[in-house]
């Protein structure tokens, strides 16, 4: 691979030669009226929403085309809408192309967006998949209120450096531990308030860090979780997969895979283990990709791939129509 002006191909030509990445993005990502323009243009993608709507009850449809930060807060919310969004901007990529779209060589999703990547992969059922999101995101909210917890960015040092920051956090503030490695110097800590904001603290004054709380909510990817885990466990076990029509990226280990049992077992894992996104992307350079689109809502996972010189992203529904963002001949 070389820099990313002579290696990244034109996104049509990716899109309709299968050459190309589709990843939905995670919790926090939610935008007021994020599927509004969406929807304005594709029947497709409103059809998406109904369907979301109908198999959790939450408003989706409308939720999804009008909420705003207040209503979208809540994690029981936001995290269907989110993956509601993600598959909308699927469906209505799918449209746009028409008979020149092509399946993509690899599908994946950051934490909570993983869902939505195995039924975008034909591995689970829509209404499966956004009533498990609805039940974990309840049970993610319950947590929270239990135990007041925080999620916090650290730009600017590596992670090993972010790890022993949270390895040396005193016990009486909590739990703090590294939840996500996004880019090779772009760290997510998830814990208890306390701890989080120790953390980040110490990152702020040994080494001028960019720290950022995130709007998350809850401590995903932390020990925090292990009660959502146990209480998710068997409604996990019983859902049915099937074998995915293109290779998916774990969140756990960053690696792609088409095994069943491996893809489950990371819906469950990935509540308490770190998500390994940067990991994932060099999977995704490494499958000789450089186009990655971005599902959104927003451009989170564009940014993080815009790390890596290697690869092209594009975000499908942001500040610009999708017909822009994938420009047809």
């Amino acid at each position: 691979m070389t820099g990313r002006t002579e290696a990244a191909a034109p996104v049509y030509e990716a899109v309709t030669s299968g050459s190309y990445a589709l990843l939905f993005p995670g919790a926090g990502a939610q935008l007021p009226a994020m599927a509004r323009r969406l929807c304005r243009s594709f029947e497709e993608a409103a059809d998406v929403l109904e369907r979301a709507d109908k198999a959790t009850g939450l408003g989706l449809a409308r939720l999804c085309r009008e909420g705003t930060p207040a209503e979208l807060a809540a994690p029981e919310v936001s995290h269907p809408a989110i993956v509601a969004t993600g598959l909308a901007a699927a469906a209505a990529l799918r449209r746009h192309l028409g008979a020149r779209w092509t399946p993509p060589a690899l599908v994946g999703g950051h934490s909570l967006g993983h869902f939505a990547a195995l039924v975008e992969a034909g591995c689970l059922d829509f209404d499966d998949a956004l009533r498990l999101v609805a039940r974990r995101a309840r049970l993610m909210g319950e947590q929270a209120r239990l135990r007041p917890a925080l999620m916090a960015s650290v730009g600017g040092v590596p992670p090993e450096r972010v790890a022993a920051w949270c390895a040396a956090c005193p016990p009486e503030h909590g739990v703090a531990v590294p939840a996500c490695f996004n880019g090779p110097e772009q760290t997510v800590v998830s814990g208890d308030t306390a701890a989080v904001r120790w953390v980040g603290a110490r990152a702020e004054e040994e080494a001028a860090c960019r720290v950022r709380e995130l709007t998350a909510g809850v401590a995903s990817h932390s020990p925090l979780m292990d009660p959502v885990q146990r209480e998710l466990r068997p409604g996990l076990a019983a859902v049915a997969l099937a074998p995915p029509a293109v290779p998916v990226l774990l969140n756990s280990t960053g690696l792609a895979t088409r095994d069943t049992g491996a893809l489950r077992t990371d819906l469950l894992d990935q509540l308490t283990v770190p998500v390994r996104w940067n990991d994932a992307l060099r999977t995704v350079v490494a499958a000789g990709l450089t186009v990655v689109l971005d599902t959104g809502p927003g451009q989170v996972l564009a940014r993080a791939a815009a790390l890596h010189p290697e690869l092209a992203p594009v975000a499908l529904n942001f500040m610009r129509p999708l017909e822009k963002a994938v420009p047809l001949p």
